[in-house]
């Protein structure tokens, strides 16, 4: 099975970056822009790792971590 992995960061390029780097490792991953769109994703999928930025908008990388 392999493992599924949730990026948070709004920054599109860092974002990007991140995605394809893990993707080329053989990791499914899920990608969100902001926290608000990490935590539906993350409430609607299993996820065996969550990387999240602190300073976003809609939610924080702190809020996102407490729910």
């Amino acid at each position: 099975m392999t493992p599924k992995i949730l990026v948070i960061e709004d920054l599109e390029h860092i974002n990007k970056l991140i995605c394809s780097y893990l993707q080329n490792e053989g990791y499914e991953v899920y990608s969100a822009a902001n926290g608000k769109e990490g935590l539906k994703l993350f409430n609607k999928h299993t996820h065996d790792l969550v990387i999240t930025d602190v300073v976003m908008p809609e939610a924080n990388g702190y809020e996102v971590c407490r729910q």
